[in-house]
């Protein structure tokens, strides 16, 4: 009989119903389901919550669907015994059919946005994960994350760099949108910690080549002149090198310095430099995380050879009003920040300025400069609809340097600006379905100042408008794909010149400008495969075209110039299709150490044309990828072990890579990039091959932290028409560098930290002997950067005194740092002019702004440079 009355209800529990309730009390809900279901319930009135205000939802559904809807949320337990369904709070189960375990086929996506708790600000690459399981998960860049797993009970894991670990309880027996504000951690945070996952997160999460910075780990790195700089910091990563003192340019697992993608808020930043290098054009309190990949991007990334610096400003406080600055010798900063309506809308106004001038008092009036550089970064988000989210960003920076007469009038110089706007919303379709759409223009201007009295000036420029959709469907717990477009105008000034009294001066003679379309697919899937493997995979479809109005030179085999062809407005005159696939893969050895290996392939259709290898120039030429230049490409293989080691109290990881450069940029000797209308005649096209491998050892807990890093790189370049056809080291190839971090917390007032940097010296080409003719010595040269500069090494040391108790909502303090502490004059030129003194000492003329003045043949920036800031936060 017993047996008859289960196998009944069962059959009843698979009956189809609809109940569509909002806030109707427990006892209502089990009456319209006893109703519609045909059901007898059995209960204690007295041990459920009959008053609690259920909603819920559901069409033509199982009845047992529902039981586990309107039960399993609300702690209660259903079991079939003697033709009923009697209902139980957790702990209280009687002998039976249990309804407990739903069907195995049945899964459920909590979904949701990662922020922090007292600013509202996102949390990008946030971990989601349950322990013990394969399932898991991150925030993208705008707080986003969203899990698929089978219905049960789990206690999940929250967890983000300087954040206390979020555990959540869920019964995940319907979709859920859980929004979890996490709360900073107080307890000290590694002053050097780039990895930006925790632990195993880290070694499971990542991929090959790819580290993040978050905001706090930002905000504490040293930096020169006493104040972070974002562009600077990039030398902690292994792989990823400075040319030297104070230059922003960096070179990446032996690619140029152009081949670097560097976004704001998805605006590329052409040039991030102020003062020739000296300082990155982005304020570190208007950052919010940064993404580094070297060679390995993802498919929605592109345009680039060698990396994509990812760089996301920050939202603004959707909690209160603040401000924030720094104060310091060479440039101040203020930051204000707060909500419009309270956690739905905010903004973020960020400010810098130079305060240099104060030098000039150390120069005798014949060598007066005038220096000046600021940047504003603005922002505004709102929140219109729960799935609907929109944000602007602004940055402008700009930057002046030029020499003035005895009273104070400008005579000559340069000044250069970025300009970088973004309008994006967020869609969220489903809890599975995200979409972004961008619509950014970018812009930088360079101008040299001939005569400043006749306004006479050259000028280049490139300048891009860009709309893209993306879209990342969380297919299931296994599968995330990302898929979108994207549709993007350029356009580029080579350098014309401005001659308002003298337009007849075959300088004036106008220069063929550039105007090239872009369009971009893309399609990419990461495959959960099993608990240990992961598949990352996809492709990237960009093709470019070169439209007019412009004018084509052509040249023969031997560079001369054969003829020419006026393009007409609109019209195509060349197009370039480039696939490129994506491909990684990691494997998790155990729970402590993985395996990563990848495979890229990239195109670079835009690049600088420069035979400079100055590390202090913001003159850049920018031309597309056109008949007399091909697209630049690039295959990429890289192999990378990472693990914790000492009881999980150290993180080691070991990268190599090897890349192949095909139609890589050349320069024939004494090439001419300046006022030369043919300048793509110019041009060699050879190919180049670097290899290399990546070590680095972190400490990232407790008081004392710090890392050692290591990266060997060898870039070689060989073009038939250049070097006799032989092989020869790229100026940028510095075989060894070494970056040790040191940093060391004191309770609540006191950080103290230290940076070693040490590499080879940059590849020169220096005579080999000299000859005399008709009095005069002539040098004789070899091969192609035949010789090296001294090696490069470098100590920064900070202090930093808080002032202000933690628990003070006013945060203030002073640091102290010194920029290459014991002075250490490295070089980054040599000068090998035959200019003699009076005792026969061959000297050059380096000032060549002001008077001939006698100095040794290597010129460095500096010796030690002292800065004292102080920092403020309310």
């Amino acid at each position: 009989m017993l047996m008859l009355s289960v196998s009944v209800c069962s059959q009843d529990l698979e009956r189809k119903i609809t109940l569509i309730v909002k806030k109707q009390t427990l006892s209502e809900v089990i009456r319209i389901i006893g109703d519609e279901g045909k059901i007898n319930f059995s209960y204690n009135p007295q041990s459920l919550p009959l008053d609690r205000l259920i909603t819920v939802k559901a069409r033509n559904k199982p009845v047992h669907e529902i039981l586990e809807l309107v039960f399993k949320k609300n702690g209660i337990n259903y079991f079939v015994l003697e033709n009923q369904v009697v209902l139980k709070m957790n702990g209280k189960e009687r002998p039976g059919t249990s309804g407990e375990k739903p069907p195995a086929a049945l899964k459920h996506t909590l979904s949701g946005y990662l922020k922090d708790k007292s600013t509202g600000e996102v949390l990008i690459g946030a971990n989601v994960y349950v322990p013990g399981t394969q399932f898991g998960t991150t925030s993208n860049s705008y707080g986003f994350y969203s899990l698929t797993i089978p219905a049960n009970q789990y206690q999940l894991v929250y967890t983000y760099i300087g954040y206390k670990n979020y555990l959540l309880q869920a019964d995940l027996d319907q979709d859920e949108e859980v929004t979890v504000e996490m709360e900073a951690t107080t307890l000290p945070i590694s002053e050097v910690e780039i990895q930006g996952k925790n632990g195993q997160e880290e070694i499971r999460n990542n991929s090959p080549g790819e580290f993040r910075f978050s905001s706090k780990t930002l905000s504490q790195l040293p930096g020169f002149a006493g104040a972070v700089d974002i562009i600077k910091s990039l030398q902690a990563v292994p792989g990823i090198k400075s040319y030297g003192d104070g230059s922003s340019l960096f070179y990446v697992r032996g690619g140029n310095s152009d081949q670097n993608l560097i976004l704001i808020d998805e605006a590329p930043i052409y040039n991030p430099s102020h003062l020739f290098g000296f300082f990155s054009v982005l304020a570190p309190d208007a950052i919010n995380e940064m993404t580094v990949f070297k060679g390995d991007f993802p498919a929605k990334y592109g345009g680039r050879l060698s990396s994509v610096i990812d760089i996301k400003a920050r939202n603004g406080n959707m909690k209160r009003f603040g401000f924030s600055g720094n104060i310091g010798p060479y440039a101040s900063e203020i930051t204000l920040e707060g909500p419009i309506v309270r956690d739905k809308s905010s903004f973020i106004l960020s400010g810098r300025v130079s305060t240099l001038n104060w030098l000039n008092s150390f120069h005798s009036p014949l060598k007066s400069f005038d220096v000046l550089f600021y940047d504003v970064n603005a922002k505004v988000n709102f929140k219109l609809k729960s799935n609907d989210r929109f944000y602007l960003t602004f940055f402008y920076g700009y930057d002046r340097f030029g020499q003035t007469n005895e009273s104070s009038y400008p005579t000559s110089g340069m000044s250069w600006n970025n300009m970088a706007g973004t309008f994006r919303w967020n869609h969220t379709f489903s809890n599975k379905l995200f979409s972004n759409t961008t619509l950014s223009y970018s812009r930088y201007h360079y101008y040299l100042y001939i005569d400043n009295e006749q306004k006479d000036v050259w000028n280049s420029s490139i300048s891009g408008l860009s709309f893209k959709t993306d879209f990342t469907w969380y297919l299931n717990s296994r599968n995330t794909l990302r898929a979108g477009a994207e549709i993007a105008n350029h356009n580029s000034d080579p350098g014309n010149v401005s001659l308002p009294n003298n337009e007849t001066d075959p300088l004036a003679t106008p220069i063929a400008k550039y105007h090239s379309m872009e369009y971009d697919f893309y399609l990419g899937n990461d495959q959960q495969i099993g608990k240990r493997i992961t598949l990352s995979y996809g492709i990237r479809l960009p093709v470019w075209q070169d439209l007019g109005p412009t004018k084509v030179y052509h040249f023969d085999g031997y560079h001369n110039l054969i003829d020419s062809t006026e393009v007409s407005n609109m019209t195509t005159y060349a197009t370039y299709f480039s696939p490129e696939p994506r491909l990684s893969l990691r494997v998790m050895l155990n729970d402590h150490s993985s395996l990563k290996g990848s495979y890229s392939r990239n195109t670079q259709f835009f690049q600088v044309l420069s035979n400079s290898v100055s590390p202090f120039t913001s003159l850049e030429v920018w031309a597309p990828s056109g008949p007399n230049i091909p697209p630049q490409k690039t295959d990429q293989v890289s192999l990378g072990y990472y693990s914790q080691v000492f009881h999980s109290k150290l993180n080691f990881s070991a990268e190599a890579f090897y890349n192949l450069f095909h139609d890589h940029i050349d320069y024939k000797d004494h090439a001419n990039l300046l006022f030369n209308r043919l300048l793509e005649g110019e041009i060699r096209m050879g190919k180049a091959r670097s290899y290399g491998i990546e070590l680095m050892l972190r400490k990232t807990e407790t008081k004392f932290t710090g890392w050692i890093g290591y990266t060997y790189t060898r870039t070689f370049v060989q073009t038939p028409e250049v070097n006799g056809g032989r092989e020869y080291p790229a100026f940028y190839d510095r075989p060894h560098n070494v970056c040790i971090n040191l940093s060391y917390k004191a309770g609540d007032h006191w950080a103290f930290s230290a940076n070693w940097i040490y590499m080879t010296g940059g590849a020169i080409t220096t005579p080999t002997g000299f000859f005399y003719n008709n009095g005069y010595s002539i040098p004789v040269y070899g091969d192609r950067n035949n010789d090296r500069l001294r090696d490069y090494h470098r100590l920064d040391l900070s202090v930093k005194w808080t002032l202000s108790k933690p628990e003070k909502r006013y945060q203030h303090s002073v640091i102290l740092t010194l920029y290459n502490a014991y002075a250490r004059l490295n070089p980054f030129s040599v000068n090998f002019n035959k200019i003699q003194d009076g005792d026969g000492n061959i000297v050059v003329p380096s000032n060549l702004a002001g008077g001939y003045q006698l100095i040794p043949t290597t010129i460095s920036v500096a010796g030690m440079i002292p800065s004292i800031n102080y920092q403020f936060k309310f």
